[in-house]
C-alpha cells in the first residue's frame, strides 16, 4: 500500500512538472583533438534539439522576459560556453547557425586579440596554452592568442542574434584560499594557477596551497623568500620522491605559525574587494566597448566557485545574472543569483539527449540532482 502511495505520488509529479524544468548546458572547447567534446556529438545533439523544438535563449532574451514578469516557455533548454576558444566560433557557431539554435558565450577578455590569423594549423590543449599566456601576462608580454575568439568574430556572432556574449572575469586568476600545504610546483609542467598563486613566479619547488578563483576567496600571498625557504626545505628531504601522504605530512610540519606569521599574508577584505570590482570591471568594459550597443548582464563563475560576499560588488558594476556549475534543473523563472549548469566529464550524444530530457521534467531533475 505504501509503494503504491509513493508510486503514485511520483507519477502526479511527474505529469504536473512535465517540461517545467529548465537544463543549461556547460561547455568549454568542442573539437575533435584536445576536447572531449566532440564536434559530432555537438552535431547529433544539436540535431535533436532542433528536431524536438526544444526553445533556445540569449540571456537578452531571458532578461526580457524576466523584466515582464513572464517565464521562459516550456521545453526550454539554454546552451553555455566557457572561456571563448577559437573552436567556440569555427566549430559551435556553424552548428548554432545549421539548426538554428541560440547560446550563451563566457569569454575572459584578456587573451582576445582585435582580428585573428586563420586558419589555425592546430588547436592547442587548453592548460598548456593558458600557462603560457598568464606566463606572458606577468612578464607584461601579449598575452592575446589566435586559439581564442577575436573581437571581430565575437561581433560577428553577436549580429547573428544567436549568440550573447557575457562576463567570466578578465583574467581567470586565482588565489590560495589557505595555508595548508597541498604540493609544490612539479617539473612536469606549471598550470596557469600556479602562475597567478605564486605572483607570476612558479619556480619548480615553490609550494601551493589550496587555490580557489580570485573572485571567490580573500586569500593569502607568500613572499619570495618564504618560497625559496620551502623550496631548499623541500628539497634537503627528498619532497618529490615521497608519496603524497608523506609529502603533505613533511610540507605541512615546515609551515609553522611562526613562518606563516613572518612569510605569508592575507589579503585584506579591502584587497579582495577591489580585485573584484577591477577586474570585473575589466572584464565587463572590453565587452561592451568592442560590441555595439551592448549590455553585459551575466557572469559565470570561474572553476565554478562562487561566493556570496562577491555578489553585492559584482551586482554595483551592473552584474544581474550568476551561473554556477553546481549540477541541477532551473524552474521557468529561476533564481538570479544562483543558476545551475550541468557538465559532463564523459560527453555522448545519448547522455546529453537523455539528460536534457530527463532535467526537461522539473521534478526529476530535481531527483537526479540529489541522486546522482
Amino acid at each position: 500500500m505504501i509503494l503504491f502511495i509513493v508510486l503514485s505520488v511520483i507519477f502526479v509529479l511527474v505529469c504536473m512538472f512535465h517540461n517545467q524544468g529548465v537544463p543549461i548546458w556547460l561547455f568549454h572547447q568542442v573539437n575533435d583533438t584536445t576536447s572531449n567534446t566532440k564536434s559530432e556529438t555537438l552535431d547529433a545533439f544539436f540535431s535533436f534539439l532542433s528536431e524536438k523544438k526544444y526553445h533556445t535563449h540569449t540571456l537578452k532574451e531571458i532578461d526580457i522576459l524576466f523584466k515582464a514578469g513572464k517565464k521562459l516557455p516550456g521545453k526550454s533548454v539554454v546552451l553555455t560556453f566557457d572561456d571563448g576558444y577559437y573552436d567556440n566560433y569555427g566549430i559551435v557557431f556553424p552548428l548554432l547557425k545549421k539548426y538554428n539554435l541560440k547560446a550563451i558565450f563566457f569569454v575572459n577578455t584578456l587573451f582576445i586579440k582585435e582580428k585573428a590569423e586563420r586558419p589555425l594549423v592546430q588547436i592547442q590543449h587548453s592548460d598548456a596554452l593558458n600557462a603560457q599566456l598568464i606566463s606572458n601576462y606577468f612578464k607584461g608580454q601579449d598575452a592575446t592568442s589566435s586559439q581564442y575568439i577575436s573581437w571581430e568574430e565575437i561581433n560577428e556572432m553577436e549580429a547573428s542574434g544567436l549568440v550573447d556574449i557575457q562576463c567570466h572575469s578578465h583574467r581567470h586568476g586565482m588565489v590560495f584560499s589557505n595555508t595548508d600545504f597541498k604540493n609544490s610546483v612539479s617539473s612536469n609542467g606549471v598550470s596557469s594557477g600556479d602562475y597567478f598563486v605564486l605572483d607570476g613566479d612558479p619556480e619548480e619547488g615553490f609550494p601551493l596551497f589550496k587555490m580557489r578563483g580570485e573572485l571567490t576567496a580573500q586569500g593569502y600571498k607568500i613572499d619570495r623568500e618564504g618560497k625559496v625557504l620551502f623550496k631548499e626545505y623541500a628539497l634537503k628531504n627528498n619532497l618529490q620522491e615521497l608519496s603524497k601522504k608523506k609529502r603533505i605530512e613533511l610540507g605541512k610540519q615546515f609551515f609553522t605559525e611562526t613562518f606563516i606569521g613572518t612569510h605569508i599574508q592575507k589579503y585584506t577584505e579591502l584587497q579582495f574587494e577591489d580585485r573584484v570590482k577591477r577586474e570585473m570591471n575589466e572584464n565587463k568594459s572590453q565587452i561592451e566597448a568592442h560590441i555595439p550597443n551592448k549590455k553585459a548582464i551575466g557572469f559565470a563563475w570561474p572553476y565554478g566557485h562562487q561566493s556570496q560576499i562577491s555578489i553585492p560588488w559584482m551586482k554595483s558594476l551592473g552584474i544581474q545574472y550568476f551561473f554556477t556549475c553546481k549540477k541541477g534543473t532551473n524552474a521557468r523563472s529561476f533564481k538570479k543569483e544562483f543558476i545551475y549548469r550541468m557538465e559532463l566529464r564523459k560527453v555522448t550524444s545519448a547522455r546529453l539527449i537523455f539528460l536534457t530530457k530527463l532535467n526537461s521534467n522539473f521534478a526529476l531533475g530535481w531527483m537526479y540532482r540529489w541522486l546522482s
